[in-house]
């Protein structure tokens, strides 16, 4: 029984690893359109994915109060994985709005980044992906952290690091890394001197916004396409240990809440950048949008804002997919924001 328990959680932590964020695995094509046709281009999308059995969740689409489409249980609590680097993002930006200088080098929290090139890294390459770390530090150093039961954001403190667990120079180059929000959220409590979920709960929409917990379930749907037959898995979420890499859980109405919160604070974050702080601004469209979405198992998400038009749009959902499944869905939706 533990051998099987054993290996059914190393193929969904692998899953997990290799899913991702689909909008750096994937090119998609872009699909230029006009700011005031994009609500009814993603309604569209929706109603018609959901029509073939595809989806299952919630989509909100608001363009100031005003609710353009909506569909799903719109308090539902969903893991949203990656986006759970925006809240990372927005978090850091507001403590260098109060005097941190996102310059600072990481080895003055974390003295085992104090050696060789990882002295280097900044805070602000953490934030931008650009320090030089992969997705993680290795595989085996994702499923040695995925499946120890007493693993927490502490045990970084302890990790022996050299030069070789870089993929390129600080700052060189853009390498997502899941490891880096890792290090930001454990950062983050040292300063703190708070958990994370405190740290979240502080400043995060007060209603179904946190950290997932250990025991947490967020059930997920498996469909049949073309038929209307789904039906739940309960099962616990693995993703507890993520912290601000992708374990914060939410629904629409509290993305939504705080997606207009953000409007005057996300052209601050990367004027010149695709990526910053745990966002992507849009380069090919008419408009400006800032985003990001999330992928794990059994769940998609996207957060996207229009600061001009204060255009926001939530979409979450919780249904099984083979991986070239899922990375159609994104792209069925994302192709509007690149």
């Amino acid at each position: 029984m533990k051998i099987k328990k054993v290996l059914s959680h190393t193929f969904t932590v692998l899953i997990y690893s290799w899913v991702g964020l689909q909008f750096f695995s994937c090119s998609p094509d872009i699909q230029k359109v006009k700011e005031n046709e994009l609500a009814t281009r993603l309604q569209n999308t929706w109603q018609e994915l959901k029509k073939d059995n595809l989806i299952h969740g919630s989509i909100l689409i608001q363009k100031g109060s005003e609710v353009l489409f909506a569909d799903g249980d719109l308090n539902k609590v969903y893991p949203i994985a990656s986006i759970s680097k925006s809240f990372v993002g927005l978090i850091y930006f507001h403590k260098s709005q109060q005097g941190l200088k996102l310059d600072t080098p990481v080895c003055h929290w974390l003295k085992n980044f104090c050696t060789g090139d990882l002295r280097k890294i900044t805070l602000q390459q953490l934030l931008d992906h650009k320090s030089g770390f992969g997705r993680d530090l290795s595989l085996v150093s994702f499923l040695k952290r995925s499946m120890s039961a007493d693993w927490n954001l502490q045990d970084i403190d302890t990790l022996v690091l050299e030069d070789k667990d870089l993929k390129s120079a600080p700052g060189k180059e853009f390498g997502y890394s899941n490891f880096g929000y890792l290090v930001l959220s454990r950062v983050l409590e040292i300063i703190e001197q708070k958990n994370f979920p405190q740290i979240l709960q502080e400043h995060a929409p007060a209603s179904t916004t946190a950290a997932i917990q250990k025991g947490d379930k967020l059930p997920a749907y498996a469909l049949v396409p073309g038929s209307s037959i789904q039906w739940e898995l309960n099962k616990e979420s693995t993703l507890y240990k993520s912290a601000g890499a992708g374990g914060i859980k939410s629904s629409a109405l509290d993305l939504m809440q705080w997606l207009g919160q953000q409007r005057q604070t996300l052209p601050k974050l990367n004027k010149d950048k695709h990526y910053s702080l745990g966002w992507v601004r849009s380069e090919k469209q008419s408009y400006q949008a800032y985003w990001h979405n999330g992928a794990t198992p059994g769940f998609y998400s996207l957060v996207a804002v229009i600061p001009e038009s204060d255009l926001k749009i939530v979409i979450l959902t919780d249904n099984y997919k083979f991986i070239k499944h899922w990375s159609d869905r994104a792209e069925a939706f994302e192709q509007y924001l690149y």
